[in-house]
């Protein structure tokens, strides 16, 4: 059992690792989102006429929500990641476990070689070639068993795999609409310069 205790550990301390620079950076994403979508939301309103003013309040609205919603939700989810550290632990063995139990798999590969000189394929060898073999042993586990069942009873490694691969996604999103935000802001405040 050392050796499974040994993979989750190592699994654990991987994923924990990867969600502790991930929540770092979410952090900091998150604030500076926020700071630049207030921010270039209200030099928008200060700096537009009523009609324009309104169309931007309800742009402004909607797009500084997808922002920084996606920056809070990502900064969530890879903390949860780091909150539920035990449970986790608890189904990476069980996964791990479920595999063991459908055995190891040994994997032999016979490689011959009859291209040696003075054998039958040789240029001018009537003689009888002397061939050579090589036997590579490989061990794996099978997780047959584990993928067949699926993963409906490991709810927090299902949470942890979503949460590390829309992490990308989200935060690219919340900071290409803060740097539009950003650029508008700028205008507005030359707009509101003059």
């Amino acid at each position: 059992m050392s050796e499974i205790d040994d993979l989750v550990r190592r699994a654990i301390d991987t994923v924990t690792a990867i969600a502790r620079t991930a929540a770092r950076f979410a952090t900091r994403v998150l604030l500076f989102t926020l700071v630049v979508c207030v921010g270039g939301f209200l030099l928008g309103v200060a700096a537009l006429s009523d009609g324009a003013r309104t169309v931007w309040i309800v742009l402004g609205i909607v797009f500084g929500s997808i922002a920084i919603g996606g920056a809070f939700v990502a900064r969530w989810r890879v903390g949860s990641v780091r909150r539920h550290v035990p449970e986790l632990a608890d189904e990476i063995r069980s996964l791990i476990g479920q595999g063991q139990g459908a055995g190891r798999t040994v994997v032999e590969t016979f490689v011959v070689d009859n291209d040696v000189a003075g054998g039958p394929s040789s240029p001018g060898g009537d003689a009888p070639g002397s061939g050579s073999a090589i036997v590579l042993t490989r061990r794996m586990y099978g997780f047959r068993d584990a993928v067949g069942s699926g993963l409906e009873s490991s709810a927090r490694l299902s949470a942890a795999v979503t949460a590390l691969t829309s992490f990308p996604a989200l935060i690219l999103a919340a900071i290409a609409i803060s740097f539009v935000f950003g650029f508008l802001g700028f205008f507005f405040l030359i707009a509101l310069a003059l």
